[in-house]
C-alpha cells in the first residue's frame, strides 16, 4: 500500500483512525511490511506483501470456504485479464445504467474486487481513487496487478464489515454479495462508505427464471463445493467442453441470424446462455468452476432487492434484469 492511502481506512472495531507504521518499504513506495495502529482502541493490524490486512476474524464454516475456494479460483483465473471476460463493455453492463464517465474525479469501492479485474477498469476510467477489497487470497494478485498505479488502494476486508470511512462517491459489488452469509447487511454496509449526492451499484443472482438451478444445481454445489479444488478445476474444464459446442453452436448463430429467431424462443435458458455465447472455452471453464465452487450461493427476488435501495435510503433507483436471470441496481444516496 502507499503511505498517503490511509485516510480512507478505518479500524473494523471501532471506526477509529488508523496510523501507519512502516517496517519494509519496495523501490516503488509501497509499504510491504508494517502495521496499522487504531487511535480509538489501540487494536493493531498487520500489513503484509503490500495489503493492509483489516479483518476482525478469520473465516470459517461456510463462510470460510467459500472464501478459500474463490480465493483458489481467482489465482488460476489471471489469464481471463486479457478476455472478452474482462473487458469495459462487460463491466459496464454489469452496473447499467451508469458509464464510464461517471468514475472521472470520484473516490471508488470495487466491493469484492477477486483479483481486480474491474478494479483496474474503474482505475483506467479516471477515478482519483480505487479502493479493492476482498476478503479472499485474491487481493495478493489484485495488488500485483495494480500495483504500478497511483490510484488504486488494495484491501483484505469483510463486505460485512468494511474498515473504511466514509469518503466514497460510487461504490459497486458484482457478483458478490450474494455470496457472503447476509447479503442483505453486506449491501447495507456498502452503501453506507458512500457520501450524499454519490452512487451505489450491485448485481446479485435473481429468483426470478432460476427456479431449476435452486432445485437443481443448489443440492449439488453441497458436493462440488467440498471437492479437492484441483479435481473440481479438471472437472469443469471437461463441462467446459460440450458447454462451449453447445453455446457456439447453437445460441450463438440464433442470437446472430434474425432468420433463426423462432429458434430463440426454443432454447432452453436462451438469455443467459446467448450470453455466455460470446466467450471461449477458458472463461467458460472459469464459469462452471465459479458456479461450483462456493458453499454460499442466495438467489434474491427483485422485491427483496429493491427493498435493499430503500432501506439504504438511495433515491432514483434503478432496477433491471440481466441475462434473464439476475438483477442489477443503481440508486443515489440523499443529498
Amino acid at each position: 500500500m502507499r503511505p498517503d492511502s490511509t485516510d480512507v481506512l478505518a479500524c473494523v472495531h471501532c471506526a477509529g483512525s488508523l496510523a501507519l507504521s512502516a517496517k519494509e518499504r519496495a523501490a516503488d513506495g509501497h509499504v510491504m511490511r508494517g502495521r496499522l495502529d487504531c487511535a480509538g482502541c489501540g487494536r493493531s493490524f498487520p500489513i503484509e506483501r503490500g495489503v493492509p490486512r483489516l479483518t476482525a476474524s478469520t473465516p470459517h464454516g461456510n463462510v470460510g470456504r467459500t472464501v478459500e475456494g474463490f480465493g483458489y479460483q481467482w489465482e488460476r483465473a489471471t489469464a481471463l485479464f486479457d478476455t472478452r471476460f474482462s473487458s469495459a463493455e462487460t463491466f459496464l453492463d454489469f452496473i447499467h445504467p451508469v458509464g464510464q464517465d461517471w468514475f472521472a474525479g470520484r473516490t471508488v469501492l470495487d466491493g469484492g474486487c477477486g483479483s481486480g479485474r474491474f478494479t483496474l477498469l474503474a482505475s483506467s476510467f479516471g477515478a482519483r481513487l480505487v479502493v479493492g477489497l476482498d476478503l479472499s487470497s485474491a487481493v495478493d494478485i489484485a495488488f500485483e496487478r495494480t500495483r504500478q498505479l497511483d490510484n488504486v488502494l488494495i484491501v483484505q476486508g469483510d463486505m460485512l464489515r468494511l474498515p473504511l470511512q466514509r469518503v466514497f462517491d460510487y461504490a459497486f459489488s458484482i457478483g458478490v454479495l450474494h455470496h457472503t452469509a447476509d447479503p442483505r447487511a453486506a449491501f447495507l454496509q456498502m452503501a453506507s462508505k458512500v457520501v450524499p449526492g454519490g452512487g451505489v451499484s450491485a448485481w446479485v443472482y435473481g429468483v426470478e427464471n432460476n427456479e431449476w438451478v435452486m432445485r437443481f444445481v443448489n443440492p449439488l454445489r453441497r458436493i462440488t463445493s467440498r471437492l479437492p479444488r484441483p479435481l473440481l478445476l479438471a472437472l469443469a474444464h471437461a463441462a467446459a467442453v460440450p458447454l462451449t459446442l453447445i453455446v457456439k453452436g447453437l445460441y450463438a448463430p440464433a442470437a446472430r441470424h434474425q432468420s433463426l429467431a423462432w429458434l430463440r424462443r426454443r432454447l432452453f435458458y436462451y438469455d443467459y446462455l446467448q450470453f455466455l455465447s460470446q466467450f471461449g472455452y477458458r472463461e467458460h471453464a472459469f464459469i462452471v468452476f465459479d458456479h461450483a465452487v462456493p458453499e454460499i450461493a442466495d438467489y434474491i427476488p427483485r422485491h427483496v432487492f429493491a427493498d435493499w435501495f430503500r432501506e439504504a435510503g438511495l433515491e432514483n433507483t434503478v432496477i433491471t434484469d440481466r441475462t434473464g436471470n439476475s438483477w442489477r441496481g443503481f440508486g443515489r444516496v440523499a443529498a
